[in-house]
């Protein structure tokens, strides 16, 4: 079986601060590990102080999924329940080149990102 990396992210609120968004972060996480192997996503230091150490993107995770069509539904589930949990936030996945924003959808909504999420898998897995 083929796998791609998704990258997905949430938005946070005006109240959140660096612990809040990191234990939401974590607990996207832990959802996300049911379907593939996640990462947090690393962003390379660049100040001359940093000593090459790399600083962790709050809300911010990649998720290694296979290209069978149960994972892209697996996928926009997870998000979405984690975004019903936490509501006033919205997610953004990225497979590719195809960018998906999830916000509160409806079920008709989500079964388009299902397809559009899986479209985006399959032809990334190639």
């Amino acid at each position: 079986m083929s796998y791609v990396r998704v990258r997905i992210g949430f938005t946070a609120l005006v109240e959140d601060d660096d612990f809040v968004l990191d234990q939401l972060t974590e607990e996207l996480a832990d959802d996300l590990r049911e379907i593939g192997a996640v990462e947090r996503v690393a962003q390379p230091a660049v100040c001359p102080d940093s000593k090459g150490v790399a600083e962790l993107v709050l809300g911010s995770l990649t998720v290694l999924v296979g290209t069978d069509p149960g994972y892209a539904q697996a996928l926009v589930d997870l998000v979405v329940a984690f975004l019903q949990r936490n509501t006033g936030r919205r997610a953004q996945l990225r497979v590719g080149d195809v960018e998906l924003t999830i916000d509160r959808p409806t079920r008709a909504q989500t079964a388009e990102l299902i397809k559009t999420a899986q479209a985006a898998i399959e032809r990334s897995g190639r």
